[in-house]
């Protein structure tokens, strides 16, 4: 069932067996993967069914180091999370990103990838997406054929990306969830304390307030923070007081390690190479699954070179004003759950575009690929995780939001390995440009102005082995603290260069497993 905290008596109390917060993306496919469990589950999602400005702005975070996108445009107090905005893009990380890199400090995660794989095929039963391979495999029988890496240090690697129906994990994951008997939903409780035991041996609930003043508590033998990485790090910040501030963090790591993917334009494809990288790499169809190409270093090259993951991909950017701009942004806030007519429809700029309206549809329909517009311009990005950094950290602000909870002060910091990563992986690019006789690369000449996140925030609760090195173990257990777990991209101690949803959403199944094993 779908409760309403506003329709709720002040002072209500509740028990569950297992209370996740958070009805986001993490949170609705941990509740789907234990519907049919002993546990009686209750997600407590603070926003509502719909976008409320209201709610959304309790996610206002201040900034401290760098500007951080990703701490105010990629975070959404509503049904479904993230999953109302993202694109929808899944990508697995490479074996070894979970592995220590004896030329990045502090990295290597307390699981490999094996770990996860089992899980793989889930996932992509739930989005929707083919079982095709991810690396190169994929280009067997391509017409015409990807282009060969001739360098080396160069790989490719081919991303899925779920369809628009999809995407909003509220809309398909959340009905599901909501009819089943075992499990409630209650939105509008916006979780403001986690309830530590006075021996500090565990948790024994969690406390929850609406807007409207009222206030609920929730007894529950296990607890599973599912709010997303800044969130996540500041309910447990603000949930103890004391010499180390905040719950799992014994060894004051709470809130450290916080990183991001980096991104950077560094150039515009125009004439030949814009026909040839057109022709070898825009977007392939297969079913209703679209596969976009990476090219991204090998591991190799990173260990020779001393670099970090770095990765380059095509962007395509729709002029302003276009038929097909006006259409990816009614289909994005058909995906966000709007219903509301913001624009009339263009039919001046359906008229100009008819063209490119027309190739797209046959270009996907029977040469299954994607139609790049004429007036599009086709940006080459290169991407970089970030290093691990102690000083890259998420603390408490002074500023308070409307709840009276102390707001995110996000210190978001990176410098020159990110940047030098990137300059070595770009001149391992202008090597293979001009193996393909198409030149160097013309660089733009400000890009190293122009780095910015990628709206990936992770780290903060940093998953390890030994408590002393983390605030989560492998199992995503608050060290220390037998019934509190985080299911969130805070966990992740590096990113890789891959998006970390798909990653995520593994994780979450993972911990399904083991709360049915461990907590009968």
């Amino acid at each position: 069932m779908i409760l309403d905290m506003h329709d709720m008596p002040h002072g209500t109390h509740l028990q569950t067996d297992l209370c996740i917060v958070g009805g986001g993306i993490a949170g609705l496919v941990l509740a789907d993967a234990l519907k049919e469990s002993s546990l009686d589950v209750l997600v407590l999602e603070g926003g509502g069914i719909r976008d409320e400005d209201a709610s959304q702005a309790l996610m206002k975070a201040e900034m401290a180091g760098w500007p951080h996108r990703g701490s105010s445009e990629g975070r959404f107090r509503v049904l479904g999370g993230s999953s109302t905005r993202w694109g929808g893009q899944l990508l697995p990380l490479l074996p070894h990103d979970f592995a220590a890199r004896d030329h990045v400090p502090d990295s290597g995660w307390p699981i490999d990838a094996s770990t996860l794989a089992p899980y793989l095929l889930q996932i992509e039963k739930l989005m929707g997406v083919n079982h095709r391979p991810y690396d190169d495999r994929f280009c067997a029988g391509l017409k015409p054929p990807v282009p060969d890496l001739e360098t080396n240090g160069l790989q490719l690697r081919f991303s899925k990306w779920a369809p628009f129906s999809r995407r909003n994990l509220g809309r398909t994951l959340g009905s599901i969830v909501a009819e089943h008997p075992r499990v409630r939903l209650m939105v509008h409780a916006n979780v403001t304390r986690i309830g530590l035991r006075q021996n500090g041996g565990g948790i024994d609930g969690v406390v929850a307030r609406d807007l409207e003043g009222k206030r609920c508590t929730v007894q529950a033998r296990l607890v599973v923070l599912c709010c997303g990485t800044i969130e996540t790090v500041r309910l447990l910040l603000a949930s103890e007081a004391g010499p180390r501030r905040g719950i799992g963090n014994h060894t004051g790591l709470l809130g450290r390690y916080f990183h991001d993917h980096l991104s950077v334009a560094i150039a515009t494809l125009t004439g030949e190479e814009r026909n040839f990288c057109l022709q070898g790499f825009a977007p392939w169809f297969r079913g209703s699954t679209r596969h976009s190409p990476k090219l991204e270093s090998s591991r190799c090259w990173q260990e020779g070179n001393g670099c970090l993951n770095t990765m380059g991909h095509f962007v395509f950017e729709s002029p302003e004003g276009s038929a097909i701009a006006w259409a990816r942004a009614r289909l994005q806030r058909h995906q966000g759950g709007s219903e509301e007519v913001k624009d009339p429809i263009p039919w001046s700029a359906l008229v100009r575009d008819g063209r490119d309206l027309i190739q797209m549809a046959y270009r996907s329909s029977v040469n299954r690929r994607r139609w790049i517009p004429r007036r599009a311009a086709m940006v080459l990005c290169v991407d970089s995780e970030q290093a691990p950094n102690p000083a890259s950290r998420i603390e408490l602000s002074h500023q308070c939001n409307a709840l009276g909870e102390p707001l995110a002060k996000v210190d978001w910091r990176w410098g020159s390995r990110e940047v030098d990563s990137i300059k070595s992986f770009t001149g391992l690019l202008n090597q293979q440009w001009q193996r393909w006789g198409l030149g160097g690369l013309a660089l733009r000449t400000d890009w190293e102005q122009q780095i910015h996140d990628t709206i990936h925030p992770m780290g903060g609760t940093r998953m390890s082995r030994l408590p002393g090195d983390g605030v989560v173990n492998e199992h995503l257990q608050v060290h220390g603290i037998p019934n509190l777990y985080v299911a969130s991209c805070s966990v992740f101690p590096t990113g890789g260069s891959s998006n970390p949803t798909l990653t995520l959403m593994t994780l979450c199944l993972r911990l399904a497993d083991h709360l049915r094993r461990a907590h009968p």
